[in-house]
């Protein structure tokens, strides 16, 4: 075993490039499945670790107070399948007021319940992150997540629309997200809600198993706050493994084509090594040993990277949604991980080493490195007859005089291609529907409408089209916070640039189009019923459509239908949350435009065209991870390039002989690269937009997003030609250099052995 350890660690040394290639391929490779399968337990693992801990409610249910005394709703916790209870508390939406200033607080209803935090309750254990609970008249405390303010919101005072006054005393936390604000027992005026937590025996149980009979106004799984807090995290999941999976493909091919090159031009290596008493295992084994050992390397350092990106990434997103922080990447996945990427190496590095122990050492002393020139040279003879300069026809034949090497860096530039496409066609989806989401393009120009003032901008040069809009924070049951609404004045008919995804738009009056996230969150379809309210008064929509609505879960509606609940009746009502979007005709500035309304008195914007950070993370890490891979792709085409001019020196030489220029010998070895980047691009174009028809749906599924038609077919002809000459760019930069090192070869070196 020693003579087998010397003798790799020589050959590690004196291939140093051969084995940096094999450690940065692994390096990326465990660094992407790393992320992804640590990202996925670190999403996951502190919601699940703190819901056990807290005992968190798997069914939060909301009981009409007018229809149901506390007795009547107490007695549902003894209905078989509920294993703990608690409650009932009295609750109470309540609508915060519209505030100006530095330390205001965003307007829109709240859930408020009455209870108090023991520390030991049997169902939905309240926790404090800073201050102290509400325990007197005047005082409540907020929930963590509706409670991210950019100033310390304790000791603030906080007023709602009914004329309610009370001061922040501290910050919460419900892990299934019972409400957004607490106060003391007793302390609730009029509550017209009686609420209910049940720990169940079947966590996944029908509701009405345990409700039947009682008037129920909201009813929540567990589920849907689990999904709430982590789907968001999960969102780049499915193109994390695509990668993943891609990166290790590369890696079998490059390892592979490392090794199997290393045998072939290592033929004497091998005889010397048979000849000192080496069996054929102990020859696999040198050159298994020789790739374990960057093999090794790489998948630590892919390990201490994705560990390092997943904890970034995990932290961030607890910090988005009040989540306990996560304890890091579990051991389980690194030792998983780093086991995967070790059996991809012995796999790919198997045959070729099994093939190195059975070569004969008397023909293994004997033979040459140069390849059998057959296949090329009958190629070769054929490209003559083409009217194309002859350098260029010797590199066209140059590949058949490897056809397994040149195959499997076909393979490589094809992965390559495809990791290119396929982070294309997602940037351009996500952008688009973000475009369509917004509305960018379709208003260009926001005028808020201040209270008793009306404000008309037909007419006006540059303005193509005005419409008047209205802004609310409406309550929904099942809803942890307040469901941003927007309502439109006008023709029925006219969709203010959504983009419809099922269903129609809206007709009138009581009608409602969603986006596809709220149908996932309240477990409603089209055609159902959804009850929305503010300040104790109600209205019924009823579901027409689902459309791309900035934020996902929003509701669009009509402009009438905010009259049942004190909505404007007309522009200019008085009320500080109408506003004009304006649409520009071509060529207009929209910031001239609002410069020149800022000039007259009127306050006006561009509208917005911002990117969350957790888009921006996504939209880096497709960047990042699709660089990556066409650095390794083309460290493949590096390698065989390498490998092809140890292999062809000679040619080389003979040809400098005969006069031929570096700058010809250059163009021999990339116009035998160009055909097999151009091959390459040919085959991972198709593979490229496979993986983008399959990946997003699962992208877009995490978030219950369903992408329309017209946002997923978004590669035109002209980009798909691109797409494919990123095959030939990428097989020319691998093979740049070698390229430049065959030109620079001296022809004495080269026909020395001659």
């Amino acid at each position: 075993m020693r003579a087998v350890w010397r003798a790799a660690r020589f050959a590690v040394r004196r291939r140093r490039l051969q084995t940096s290639i094999i450690a940065l391929v692994l390096l990326l490779s465990t660094a992407t499945i790393v992320m992804a399968m640590g990202l996925l337990t670190t999403v996951d693992g502190p919601y699940d670790r703190a819901f056990a801990q807290q005992h968190g409610a798997h069914l939060t249910v909301g009981y009409d107070a007018a229809k149901a005394t506390p007795a009547q709703v107490a007695a549902s916790a003894s209905r078989p399948g509920v294993t703990a209870s608690g409650g009932p508390y009295p609750t109470r939406v309540m609508t915060i007021s519209e505030t100006a200033g530095p330390e205001s607080f965003p307007p829109g209803p709240v859930v408020v319940a009455a209870r108090t935090a023991r520390g030991d309750d049997p169902v939905d254990r309240l926790t404090l992150r800073s201050g102290r609970w509400a325990t007197g008249p005047g005082e409540i405390v907020l929930a963590g997540d509706y409670g991210r303010f950019p100033f310390d919101p304790v000791g603030k005072k906080i007023t709602f629309e009914d004329g309610a006054s009370f001061t922040i005393v501290g910050i919460g936390r419900s892990i299934t997200r019972s409400a957004q604000a607490w106060v003391a027992p007793g302390q609730l005026t009029a509550p017209d809600g009686l609420q209910m937590l049940y720990r169940l025996v079947d966590r996944d149980a029908p509701s009405g198993t345990v409700t039947a009979g009682l008037p129920v106004t909201a009813s929540q799984s567990y589920l849907v706050s689990r999904s709430d807090a982590t789907e968001n995290g999960k969102v780049a999941i499915p193109f994390l493994v695509a990668f993943g999976i891609a990166g290790l493909i590369v890696a079998v091919l490059t390892i592979g084509n490392v090794v199997s090159g290393t045998v072939v031009s290592g033929f004497r290596h091998i005889g010397v090594l048979k000849s000192l008493g080496f069996t054929p295992t102990q020859v696999t084994g040198v050159y298994l040993m020789m790739v374990a050992v960057p093999g090794v390397l790489g998948g630590l350092a892919g390990i201490a990277i994705g560990n390092l990106l997943a904890g970034v990434l995990a932290t961030a997103l607890a910090d988005s949604f009040d989540l306990p922080k996560a304890s890091g990447v579990s051991l389980t996945v690194d030792v998983l991980a780093l086991a995967g990427v070790l059996a991809v190496v012995a796999v790919s590095a198997g045959v070729p080493a099994v093939r190195a122990g059975r070569i004969p050492a008397a023909i293994a002393v004997s033979a040459g490195a140069a390849p059998n020139r057959g296949r090329a040279l009958r190629a070769q003879r054929a490209l003559a007859g083409m009217r194309v300069p002859r350098p260029v026809s010797l590199g066209l034949g140059l590949p058949l005089a490897r056809p397994a090497r040149s195959a499997m860096t076909v393979a490589a530039v094809a992965f390559g291609v495809a990791a290119v496409t396929f982070s294309v066609g997602l940037d351009r989806t996500i952008n688009a529907y973000l475009t369509d989401a917004e509305k960018t393009g379709s208003v260009d120009v926001e005028v808020p409408v201040p209270p008793g003032r009306s404000i008309s901008l037909d007419g006006r040069p540059g303005t193509a089209k005005v419409t008047v809009t209205r802004f609310e924070q409406l309550h929904v049951p099942g809803f942890d916070r307040a469901v941003h609404t927007r309502a439109y004045q006008g023709s029925v008919t006219d969709r203010h640039g959504h983009r419809m995804v099922h269903g129609r738009w809206l007709t009138g009056p009581g009608e409602a189009v969603v986006g596809d996230p709220f149908l996932k969150k309240t477990g409603k379809k089209i055609g159902d019923a959804v009850v929305v309210s503010k300040d104790g008064r109600k209205a019924t929509l009823r579901i027409v459509g689902t459309a791309l609505v900035d934020g996902g879960d929003g509701i669009l509606t009509d402009w009438g239908t905010l009259a049942a609940l004190g909505g404007p009746a007309s522009e200019g009502s008085g009320l500080s949350s109408s506003f004009l979007e304006v649409t520009l005709t071509p060529g207009t500035s929209p910031e001239a435009y609002a410069a020149a309304l800022r000039a007259e008195g009127v306050e006006a914007h561009p509208a917005a065209d911002e990117v969350e950070a957790s888009q921006l993370i996504v939209l880096g890490l497709i960047a990042l991870l699709t660089l990556g891979l066409a650095t390794v792709a083309a460290l493949g085409v590096f390698n065989t390039v390498v490998l092809n001019t140890r292999d062809r020196a000679r040619d080389f030489g003979v040809l400098k002989s005969l006069g031929a220029t570096p700058g010809q010998v250059m163009a021999v070895v990339l116009s035998s690269m160009t055909a097999l980047g151009l091959l390459g691009g040919i085959i991972g174009l198709p593979l490229g937009l496979a993986a983008h028809h399959v990946v997003l749906p699962a992208m877009g599924g995490t978030g219950g997003l369903v992408f329309p038609y017209g946002l997923t077919e978004i590669f035109p002809w002209e980009l798909m030609v691109l797409l494919v000459l990123a095959g030939v760019a990428i097989a020319l930069l691998g093979a740049l250099i070698p390229a430049g090192r065959a030109a620079r070869l001296r022809t004495a070196a080269a026909l020395h052995s001659e």
